[in-house]
């Protein structure tokens, strides 16, 4: 595991009373003996933030401050800086560099320790890599007060002369936390990037509002500045990613529709705007391109932080449906608007790189024309709504669009994982290891250089956490095997008491990652009796077990129980359902209609339990989604099954792929 590659790296409990002669004494009974953090190259980006990273953490590990100082003390010393600040001696000391991003090298001896990045953010890597082997974790954003990050308390601190050097193969990781979407969370978006850079994120995706808001793209951008979020990103050397959705904004309707209706595309034989259920912009037209170029360029060369532009079609928009539109084609089109921005950009933001959508929306296809498209062109790719049984380089999957859109991309490939979006994905959601594993072989096999982690919607931060904290770790580290890491999260998180119990609650789920899937519209006899057993073998015992525990470990249980009951109180609900569709299709009307007017007091309960958990506000379900979204999808099924049964309709639903009639009964069901 990635905490625990160097065996030999060890820590001394809060009750230890003395040390192994050959070990690195730092603290000792809140006294730092003599230790300094040494910073170096203070002018690039992260380094002095990743210096007092270590001196807030150890201060809070051990009660000892140590002091930040620019003076080469050369004995008990621990340097913090940039690996060509080093002299030769001190350079000798550390392994050699790893190829890839963002590295570091660690080296430990009697009377030095040495933290070397090869960049400003891999200084940062650093130092919390040498605070996880003291035991801090970083599982979740800290949004709820009420639940810390995990660091531990210790009177002495004492560390095993060895060195270890780590490189992420894989150049861009992007946390797009769901307090970035919109109308932003400044204080949650704040909270997500701390928690970003600690689990080797570099980079925030930023969704901004849409042009229909009151506040235009520089404004909002000017909002990141205000709220002091831009001045977070530049402390640890991050950049952002986007503003993602947002054509919209570089030819606005509410400017030039009424001047110039041409400009806007065409659906249903009208000129319509970008906005709602309108249509994208007329990508043929070369006056609404040049407009739309001369926006973009103004925006972005007024947004120093955002290093890769990626602006994208506005969301739910079809194509422009004009003759010259479906002539050309909207992806070669959309890769001819792109090539002219890249082109302007090159004297005005040379740095900058541009990236627009690939397989998704008004361009599920590439360019027919791959001449047109710019080398320095990237692409973002997205299957939204993917099922993470399967991953990229599983032969099940079905690449060809992905592989496609990855030859097309000239200037690099960003793929979009959904693994902690809970819109599109399971309600209650097991780690997704398996398909992180083989996306990571996909990634490495054919150098796709940046992973894109989409979360949605802000309800759910703790939810989705766990698997954006795999995924951060895993797509830097690409030793680091996400199913091993499962057992470290339950046993730092939930406690010694109730963690080996939830560390083999986490792994079952993992391992049968289709109940994440059928829990939310499709369980099964053996998903009720799976969860049965678990609550039985590993629910109740952790929650007794937590009874042990501090009351911040207590409160972390309760919340897998919660989320646990919510899981058994949807599968009774489709086992309900299950009884009115087999009673319906043997033809017994009556019985069907009594069971479906079960279902429905079940449903009520379902709803209550979900708002239940979501006012508890520990970020488990998102009030809002359940108010809309959840309400309505259950409600239309008792309309759809009600409306078959007053037609005495005896047609199975075409995706089912089970015998009905041998779904559990229970007593007290209505015959």
């Amino acid at each position: 595991m990635f905490f625990l590659r160097i065996s030999v790296f060890f820590l001394i409990a809060c009750l230890a009373t003395s040390v192994r002669a050959a070990d690195v004494v730092v603290v000792q009974q809140t006294h730092h003996t003599g230790w300094a953090i040494h910073v170096g190259s203070t002018n690039v980006a992260g380094v002095q933030f990743a210096a007092e990273e270590l001196q807030k953490y150890l201060c809070k590990i051990s009660g000892s401050n140590l002091p930040i100082t620019t003076t080469n003390l050369r004995w008990s010393e621990i340097f913090v800086g940039l690996r060509k600040d080093l002299d030769w001696a001190d350079r000798w000391q550390l392994p050699s560099k790893k190829d890839g991003y963002d590295g570091y090298a660690i080296s430990i001896r009697e009377g030095a320790i040495i933290i070397a990045g090869d960049n400003g953010p891999g200084c940062v890597y650093g130092v919390y890599d040498f605070l996880e082997h003291l035991g801090c974790r970083w599982f979740y954003p800290t949004i709820d007060s009420r639940d810390p990050e995990v660091v531990p308390k210790l009177k002495v601190v004492s560390l095993a002369a060895t060195n270890w050097a780590v490189a992420s193969p894989i150049q861009n990781r992007i946390c797009n936390g769901d307090a970035w979407f919109f109308e932003m969370n400044f204080k949650s978006a704040k909270a997500e990037l701390d928690w970003a850079m600690k689990n080797r994120y570099n980079a925030m995706g930023w969704q901004a509002a849409v042009s229909t808001g009151k506040r235009t793209l520089q404004e909002q951008y000017e909002d990141l500045r205000l709220a002091g979020i831009l001045g977070e990103l530049e402390r640890r050397g991050m950049f952002i990613h986007g503003p993602a959705h947002s054509f919209d904004h570089f030819l606005r309707s509410s400017l030039y529709f009424d001047k110039h209706p041409e400009w806007f595309g065409m659906k249903n034989g009208k000129r319509v705007p970008q906005a709602g259920l309108g249509a994208q912009f007329c990508w043929s037209n070369p006056e609404a391109r040049r407009e739309f170029v001369r926006n973009a360029e103004a925006f972005i060369t007024n947004a120093p932080l955002i290093k890769i532009f990626c602006t994208v079609p506005f969301d739910g928009g079809v194509a422009c449906d004009c003759p010259e539109c479906r002539k050309e084609g909207a992806s070669n089109l959309l890769m001819l608007l792109m090539s002219e921005l890249i082109e302007r950009l090159e004297r005005s933001r040379p740095d900058v790189q541009v990236e627009t959508v690939g397989g998704y929306g008004a361009v599920p296809d590439p360019p027919s024309n791959l001449s047109i498209i710019h080398p320095r062109q990237r692409i973002v790719w997205a299957q939204w709504g993917r099922h993470h049984g399967i991953g990229y380089d599983d032969p099940k999957y079905d690449r060809r669009n992905l592989d496609k859109w990855r030859a097309a991309a000239k200037g690099g490939l960003t793929i979009c994982q959904y693994y902690t979006d809970n819109f599109a994905e399971p309600w209650v959601m097991g780690p997704f290891t398996k398909a992180m594993e083989s996306d990571r072989r996909y990634f490495l096999k054919h150098n796709v250089n940046a992973v894109y982690m989409l979360m949605y919607s802000p309800g759910y931060w703790w939810n989705h956490s766990l698997n954006g904290y795999l995924a951060g770790r895993c797509f830097y580290d690409t030793t680091i095997n996400s199913r091993n890491e499962i057992s470290d999260y339950a046993t730092h998180y939930f406690g010694t008491n109730a963690g080996p119990a939830l560390a083999k609650y986490y792994g079952e789920w993992a391992d049968n990652i289709e109940l994440s899937y059928r829990v939310r519209g499709d369980a099964r006899n053996e998903d009720r009796a799976m969860l049965a057993r678990e609550r039985e073998e590993l629910i109740d015992p952790a929650i007794e077990a937590a009874h042990k525990s501090s009351s911040i470990e207590r409160r972390r249980v309760a919340k897998v129980a919660m989320l646990h009951s919510l899981a058994e109180q949807l599968c009774e609900l489709h086992r309900q359902r299950d009884l009115v569709r087999a009673r319906r299709i043997a033809g017994n009307f009556e019985a069907a209609t009594r069971m479906l007017n079960k279902v429905r007091a079940t449903t009520e309960d379902t709803l209550k339990l979900f708002l239940k958990i979501a006012k508890t506000d520990q970020g488990l379900i998102d009030e809002n989604e359940v108010r809309g979204f959840i309400t309505m999808a259950m409600n239309n099924w008792i309309n759809e099954e009600e409306k078959a049964i007053k037609e005495k309709d005896r047609k199975p639903p075409m995706w089912l792929d089970r015998d009905l009639s041998k779904t559990d009964v229970k007593p007290d069901d209505p015959k």
